[in-house]
């Protein structure tokens, strides 16, 4: 009867270590899945934190554009001329310079 208790204990001890050495198993991968996360944590973190400078950046560079827009004169709206052939256009002042088109003759004046 000892001896069958003796083989019991032994098998229930043998028993928790197995499942112990499984719970051990399964916590250094856990472990290891962790780690690898916390990498590609740190990564996006760090791209994150890049692109926030960016982005302040381009907002800084956004505000002095703007600055310098309004400090440029603003043209007079003009009735007769189509806004697409303002006398200020760059397009069309390069153009007439070019001689490669003429100038519009005024609407409202007829001969």
């Amino acid at each position: 009867m000892k001896e069958k208790q003796g083989t019991i204990h032994t098998e229930k001890r043998g028993m928790d270590e197995r499942r112990l050495m499984e719970r051990i198993t399964e916590l250094e991968r856990r472990l290891k899945e962790v780690e690898a996360e916390n990498i590609v944590l740190r990564e996006l973190a760090y791209q994150s934190e890049q692109r926030y400078e960016q982005i302040k950046q381009l907002m800084k560079e956004n505000d002095e554009l703007r600055r310098q827009l309004q400090q440029l004169p603003q043209p007079e709206a003009s009735g007769d001329v189509d806004k697409e052939e303002r006398p200020d256009s760059w397009f069309f002042h390069t153009l007439r310079q070019e001689n490669a088109i003429a100038p519009r003759p005024e609407r409202g004046s007829k001969k």
